[in-house]
């Protein structure tokens, strides 16, 4: 294993929960934009792997879910990781790397509000601490 894969993985088996989902967006998204970015350079087989990358971490976040703790949150996720998945496979019906712009609009709007999320679940940590020392 390179160092880099190694230090990844590290990082993903360390990471607390909360940190864990917007991880795997941020992944998703960043190899969506490596395929269009890829495809436009004439590197079609490494723009094919990245798009199949990501529809593995898109399916993998779908596959996770937990509706019963979820509710709505959950039901709604569902939804928008079967539509990428859907938007990814007519992407390669279509031979149509931009069509993954979509896509990646949602991946980093997911993004930015899980880590939204994260940042104020540690907040409520800290208040619950708080209260509890004093």
């Amino acid at each position: 294993m390179n160092p880099y894969t190694s230090y990844r993985s590290s990082q993903v088996k360390n990471a607390p929960a909360e940190d864990l989902t917007p991880q795997l967006l941020e992944g998703a998204r960043i190899r969506i934009r490596g395929a269009r970015d890829k495809w436009r350079q004439g590197q079609y087989a490494r723009a094919s792997e990245l798009r199949s990358q990501a529809r593995k971490i898109i399916d993998y976040l779908d596959e996770t879910l937990d509706f019963k703790a979820g509710g709505n949150i959950a039901y709604d996720l569902d939804a928008l990781y079967n539509f990428m998945s859907r938007e990814i496979n007519q992407s390669v019906r279509d031979k149509d790397f931009e069509r993954l712009a979509g896509v990646e609009e949602i991946l980093d709007t997911l993004h930015r509000g899980f880590v939204d999320a994260a940042l104020e679940y540690r907040r409520g940590k800290r208040e619950i601490q708080r209260v509890e020392v004093a």
